[in-house]
C-alpha cells in the first residue's frame, strides 16, 4: 500500500499540475418548483483552471477552477430578466478516457453582483434578498487535444441551494449549461 501511495505521488508529481483558462457560453436559467413560467438568458464564463494528476497514467486527475459566471432568467413576456453575476468554485474529479473526459463534483457559488431589470429598466442593484454562497454540483463531457492542451466540453451546473433566503419568495435554483473551451499551459 505504502509503494502505490509512493509511486502515484512520485508520478504525479513527475507529470506536475498544469494551469490553464477557460472560457465559454452559459445557458441559465432557474429551477426549482415555483420557476415553470421562466426562461433561460445567455451569459458566458470565463476564468482559471488547473489539473492535477492522480493516477500514474493521468487516467485521473482533480481538476479546481475559478470562473466569472453569469447567470440568470427571464419571465416568459420578458418583462422581468434577473442577471446574477457569481464566482464558481467547483473542485471535479475527471476520468481522462483517451481524447474523451468526464468530469463531475461539488461546487461553491459567491454572488459578486448582479442586477433585476424590469421592462429593460434597472429596478434593482441591491440584491440583499439572494444568498450570497450556493452550494451545488457540476458534471460534464468533453474532447481534449492532450499534446496541445486545447479542450473543447459541455456541462451542467446545478444547485442544491435556493436562490433566496426569504420563503416568502419563491422555490429558485440555478440551473446551467455551458459550452466550455479549455487551454493548459505546458502542453506536450
Amino acid at each position: 500500500m505504502l509503494v502505490l501511495a509512493m509511486t502515484t505521488v512520485v508520478a504525479a508529481h513527475a507529470q506536475g499540475p498544469r494551469l490553464g483558462i477557460r472560457a465559454g457560453v452559459n445557458y441559465a436559467g432557474f429551477g426549482g418548483s415555483d420557476a415553470d413560467n421562466l426562461d433561460r438568458i445567455w451569459g458566458g464564463h470565463a476564468g482559471l483552471t488547473a489539473n492535477f494528476p492522480v493516477s500514474v497514467d493521468n487516467f485521473f486527475s482533480i481538476q479546481p477552477e475559478v470562473l466569472y459566471s453569469m447567470k440568470g432568467a427571464e419571465t416568459s413576456a420578458d418583462d422581468v430578466k434577473w442577471k446574477i453575476n457569481y464566482l464558481d468554485v467547483p473542485v471535479l474529479g475527471r476520468v481522462n478516457a483517451g481524447p474523451l473526459y468526464f468530469e463531475a463534483g461539488p461546487q461553491v457559488s459567491f454572488r459578486i453582483g448582479g442586477e433585476v431589470d424590469l421592462n429593460n429598466t434597472t429596478i434593482t442593484e441591491d440584491l440583499d434578498d439572494y444568498k450570497r454562497t450556493s452550494f451545488g454540483y457540476a458534471a460534464g463531457v468533453g474532447l481534449q487535444a492532450t499534446p496541445l492542451g486545447l479542450s473543447i466540453g459541455v456541462r451542467y451546473n446545478g444547485d442544491i441551494s435556493k436562490l433566496y433566503d426569504n420563503t416568502n419568495i419563491g422555490n429558485y435554483r440555478n440551473d446551467v449549461f455551458m459550452l466550455t473551451l479549455g487551454y493548459l499551459f505546458g502542453g506536450r
